[in-house]
């Protein structure tokens, strides 16, 4: 299955270096996360359920990314990709995810994922790094700038800082130490530099992903423990790479409900009063579908509408705005994603 799976992906995505999908296949795919339309021995179309742990609001849950989501040139148009999802969709159920995250490859794409239950929630965009962007006070850098070895195995200092400052966070997709040594392996077969940011005193307190290529910066990720530090680190890459703009860019990430249940049952423990949400339109996980009654930090689940009175409020929600519903207060941040 492998083999056949990464050939696909070689018709599918030829912009892909022959190191970067030897890397993915090697370190990230297995047959256990794959689905796959296989007709007649021959894998026309697939995609993999790339298992990361989630942050929102307090809970980390377990959620699922689809990456490599391809189908042949030739059978193309005929809803095999639809299915595909159903599939993995009832597949993530039944592993006990919460979401379903991915990146669309085009703006042409949203509304097709939209058709399968997905709705922006991580907003696209591109940051413009300046010397305008810098804290102007008193600060005095006294911090120590190292490059980080790619080459070297080791990150477990850089990872666990990564991930404590992402905990920080209301909403964020964590990464756990092997997905962030393929990271690091990514950014080093794009050229790309890793500089790790001390105080005197050795304590880490900043990590930078950069490439710089023709002349252009682009950071991958900045993460800090504040904004002086943070403007620190872009003034250092300017000085070392020798430019005056840097962008950072931020992918459009689109978020489908797997467990409705498990979603409300967070919500629940995080809000006052009594709710009454009743989902539906679920075609493919219709375990979603019904009545969640919310009451003193509790959630349960009913397929008949119960009683309610004045104090109690009501929402009916279809599946596929469930989650702009779930992170209507909320700006979850996703980033170094295999993408």
């Amino acid at each position: 299955m492998r083999e056949q799976v990464k050939a696909l992906w070689k018709l599918c995505f030829p912009e892909d270096s022959d190191d970067f999908v030897e890397l993915y296949f090697s370190s990230r795919y297995t047959d256990d996360i794959n689905s796959a339309i296989v007709e007649d021995g021959r894998v026309l179309s697939a995609l993999q359920r790339i298992p990361y742990p989630m942050l929102y609001m307090d809970k980390v849950i377990p959620v699922s990314y689809i990456s490599g989501a391809c189908t042949h040139p030739d059978f193309r148009s005929r809803g095999m990709m639809s299915r595909l999802l159903d599939e993995a969709h009832r597949k993530m159920y039944a592993d006990g995810k919460y979401l379903s995250l991915l990146i669309p490859a085009g703006e042409s794409l949203v509304d097709y994922y939209a058709r399968s239950g997905y709705e922006v929630c991580f907003q696209q965009g591109k940051k413009l790094l300046t010397g305008k962007c810098k804290t102007v006070d008193n600060f005095k850098c006294d911090l120590i700038f190292r490059e980080l070895d790619l080459l070297k195995n080791g990150f477990d200092d850089v990872c666990d800082f990564i991930n404590q400052q992402l905990s920080t966070l209301q909403a964020s997709i964590l990464h756990p130490l092997q997905d962030m040594e393929i990271v690091l392996s990514d950014l080093q077969l794009s050229g790309g530099q890793a500089w790790c940011v001390h105080t005197d005193d050795g304590t880490l307190c900043g990590v930078a992903l950069v490439i710089h290529s023709e002349g252009k910066v682009v950071i991958k990720e900045l993460i800090s423990i504040n904004k002086q530090v943070e403007s620190a680190i872009i003034d250092f890459i300017f000085r070392h790479y020798s430019v005056s703009l840097a962008e950072k860019p931020s992918p459009c990430g689109m978020v489908r409900v797997i467990n409705a249940f498990g979603m409300l049952e967070i919500f629940a423990g995080r809000t006052e009063g009594k709710w009454i949400v009743e989902i539906f339109g679920d075609d493919v996980i219709t375990e979603n579908n019904g009545f969640y009654i919310i009451s003193n930090g509790v959630c349960q689940k009913s397929d008949t509408c119960p009683e309610s009175n004045f104090d109690t409020v009501y929402q009916r929600i279809h599946i596929s705005c469930l989650p702009s519903w779930l992170f209507r207060d909320i700006q979850p941040y996703m980033s170094l994603m295999l993408d």
